[in-house]
Parts: structure tokens; sequence; C-alpha cells
């Protein structure tokens, strides 16, 4: 590559923010013509074109193609001039950060069934919007031919989720209407049988007062009575009676068990 006709550029003139001499990377310089970067070989600028998707000889090279550039400082120096342009527009700035309101994030599917216009019911309004969309989704697979055979094209795929997204809305907004309706049945319900309660109390009251009244027969040995608590026997009533169907119990029980033995 020969070098232009042009005279060297020296590099204490180039600001520093427009040259790359880091150690371990490619040395590169900002072309003065087309200002974009480009390699430095052997001093120069390599040689580019004006429109980079235009290859061969039909690209107009840029004017600053293989421009010389007189190295007249080390990398050093310009490391110290790097250093000291960063700390200059540093301190160009303003020390208070401004930060930008964040954007509000959209509502949630889940929420959507909360939000209806002017306090209308939003089951209603849904429903004719899911038959809107599910009409729109039969209509496009009977037009479109992919559609048809059982692929998705991106129209038919994008009806299809506005037809789910709708049909979720308007099953959260009836789960919704049924939770409403059971807590205002549930309100509803608990004043009525508190005031059933409140009409039967004082039959209740007036039955135990009774019960802890009972008169006790003559000739039956209770147990010691206790504040509060009816008196409950502890003995039968006919001892006699008593014996003899214990007995008869006691026979039935030996039948029972020797018919057993037998068919074993």
């Amino acid at each position: 590559m020969r070098p232009s006709r042009r005279p060297a550029l020296k590099a204490s003139e180039i600001p520093p923010q427009n040259m790359n001499l880091r150690e371990g990377e490619r040395q590169s310089i900002v072309c003065p013509d087309c200002d974009t970067w480009h390699p430095l070989y052997r001093k120069m600028i390599k040689t580019h074109h004006l429109d980079r998707e235009v290859r061969g000889g039909r690209a107009r090279r840029c004017p600053g193609s293989a421009q010389p550039i007189d190295m007249d400082i080390s990398v050093e120096q310009w490391g110290e001039r790097m250093l000291a342009a960063d700390s200059t527009a540093t301190g160009r700035r303003s020390a208070r950060q401004h930060y930008k309101p964040l954007a509000q994030p959209p509502t949630p599917i889940y929420r959507l069934a909360d939000r209806g216009p002017q306090g209308t019911p939003t089951l209603p309004r849904l429903l004719p919007l899911l038959e809107r969309a599910r009409h729109a989704v039969d209509q496009h697979r009977v037009a479109c031919s992919l559609c048809r055979t059982g692929g998705r094209c991106d129209a038919g795929r994008a009806l299809e989720v506005r037809f789910a997204e709708t049909e979720a809305s308007c099953t959260i907004a009836r789960e919704q209407l049924h939770r409403q309706e059971r807590e205002q049945g549930g309100r509803s319900a608990a004043p009525t049988r508190r005031s059933e309660w409140a009409a039967v109390l004082p039959a209740v009251r007036e039955a135990d007062t009774r019960r802890t009244f009972v008169p006790v027969p003559p000739g039956r040995a209770e147990a010691p009575a206790k504040a509060g608590t009816a008196n409950v026997p502890t003995e039968p009533e006919n001892l006699e009676a008593h014996d003899r169907r214990q007995a008869e119990l006691g026979q039935q029980y030996a039948q029972r068990k020797g018919s057993v033995a037998l068919s074993a």
C-alpha cells in the first residue's frame, strides 16, 4: 500500500479520543474524512471505501485511505492525554443525577377482569369480546390455507393468543362473580340464623332448667347430685329381672360359641 500524497498528520495534533494505542490491542484511528474507525497499517490509515456494502472496484475509495500518520508521541504520552481529556469531560458533567420516572407496568391478565368502565359488570362486557375473538379465529382458519391444513401463520397465531387471553379473562370474571355471590349469600344468611337462634333460645333455656329438677322415683339408689346437672341412676330398678336377662344373654352367647366351634 503506497502512501497518499497528502502531508502526514501528527499524532500530537489528533484528539486522543480519536486514536487507540493501547498495548495488546490493534492500533486504530478515526479517519478525518469519513469519521469512522480504521486500523493503522505501517503508520498509515488502511485503505477503505465510503460504501462498506459495495466491495471491489465499483466501490469508491475514501480520500483518507493511506493517509500517513507521524507518530511524534509515545504510548505513555497518549495515555496521559487521554486521562487529561477524561478528567476535563468529567468536570463538565453535572454532579446532580436526573432520573426519569419509571413507566407503569401493564395490567396483568389476571386483573383485567377487575377493570370495567363506568362500573359496568365485567362478565357481560367480556362475553361479546370472546365471541368476536372466536369468530375471528374461525374466519381466519377458513380463509388461510396454511392454518386450514394444520399449520400456523403469524396472523393466525396472534388471533389465537388474543382469543386465549380473552377466554382467561372471562374465566377469572366468572370466578370472581361466583365468589361475590357466595360472600353476599353468607352475609345475608348470618342474620337469619342469629334471629332463629334468638327465637328458640328462651325455650331451650326453659327445657334445660326443667331437666335439672326432674323428680327422683322412690326406692332408686341415685348417684350424688351435682350442681347444675340432672340425677342419673346407677342401679337397675328391678334387680331380679336384670339378673334373669343377664343369664339369658350368657346362655345365648355359649350356644353361639359352640356352634361356631363345631362348624370349624
